[in-house]
């Protein structure tokens, strides 16, 4: 297997978790070379990444990071997330060209199970497989989608490298990204959505292979009502993904507020990623306090202490009216 992180220095102890996880849960798998995609790790983490790696008798290469802004010749707005998210579509460029397929896993990642059926997943005549993200279609609209298209989320990938390079499908995300003046609703998300998904390209798969936040802060039918979506997961398989995932991501989610790594959080996971920490040469640092802003920490407060109708209700209308709305009027303006 080939599997893909790319990460900074300051979130190298939460990938390196990732890692563990992934290296303790994959013995059955013949190989795996890990690609970390570097972002000014320090040599102190990049030897603890080794050395870790090397005990389990797998490989890991870091290769360092593109410049795309320069790439792209215009400046991306990443908004809250890092310039590093958007490297995932440039995979092609970035790996060597002997690989033809490999999984891209964000470092908010911890691994249960064995990734061998995803790897091998038949991808027919797609180019990527991913979860379905659980969204409203006014997401789709923004980037001139059919209602019917899929829209799936990037924390998780299996890719087609082969195909991609065929089909010279940076040159289109590049293309896609200038169109939109670098300015992306869920930045490289969008980007991958906006290209391939518009082609019919993209594999939805299980649920319980990218099992965000959001699915264990809701049951199944508050998460209906706050997302909207028209196009969506079955309540079995919903119910599979939050008893038994694959691949839990601990995603950022307004009503739990706080992720693994920080104090006091209480994720029904958490106790995952503290097990595959302590395993880890990173197992003496200590938990992260909550740094979120101060708009951050309220918002959490508010959501927790209004009635839970009104709660879902409010918030139903920013995700999936207001902020896609927003979106398009700012998209509109500047095209005029």
């Amino acid at each position: 297997m080939n599997i893909v992180y790319s990460s900074s220095d300051s979130y190298a102890p939460i990938a390196g978790v990732s890692i563990m996880s992934l290296l303790h849960n994959n013995t059955d798998s013949e190989s795996i070379n890990i690609y970390m995609i570097d972002n000014s790790i320090s040599a102190e983490n990049k030897h603890r990444f080794e050395e870790m790696v090397g005990k389990y008798g797998r490989t890991i290469h870091f290769i360092p990071q593109p410049d795309l802004n320069k790439k792209a010749g215009v400046e991306i707005e990443v908004g809250r997330w890092n310039i590093s998210t958007f490297f995932r579509l440039f995979l092609c460029t970035i790996l060597p060209d002997d690989i033809d397929r490999c999984i891209y896993l964000d470092c908010d990642t911890v691994i249960r199970h064995s990734l061998k059926e995803f790897w091998e997943t038949d991808l027919g005549d797609k180019v990527v497989a991913a979860v379905d993200d659980c969204r409203s279609d006014r997401y789709k609209t923004e980037l001139n989608l059919d209602s019917n298209s899929t829209y799936t989320n990037n924390g998780v990938l299996l890719i087609d490298l082969k195909s991609w390079r065929e089909m010279n499908v940076e040159k289109e995300f590049l293309d896609f990204i200038i169109a939109h003046n670098g300015d992306i609703t869920y930045v490289d998300q969008g980007v991958l959505n906006g290209v391939l998904a518009k082609k019919g390209l993209v594999k939805v798969v299980h649920t319980k292979y990218d099992a965000m936040t959001v699915f264990f802060d809701f049951n199944f039918k508050d998460l209906m009502k706050v997302r909207k979506p028209e196009h969506h997961l079955s309540e079995q398989e919903y119910s599979e993904t939050v008893t038994d995932p694959y691949i839990i991501h601990y995603t950022s989610c307004f009503l739990s507020g706080t992720r693994p790594w920080n104090e006091n959080n209480n994720h029904p996971f958490v106790g995952d990623y503290l097990k595959y920490k302590a395993m880890s040469p990173w197992k003496d640092f200590p938990q992260y306090p909550d740094d979120r802003k101060k708009s951050k920490k309220l918002m959490t407060s508010v959501c927790n202490a209004m009635p839970k109708g009104m709660m879902i209700a409010v918030i139903s209308l920013v995700h999936s009216k207001l902020y896609p709305m927003a979106r398009a009027l700012k998209q509109k303006g500047r095209a005029e």
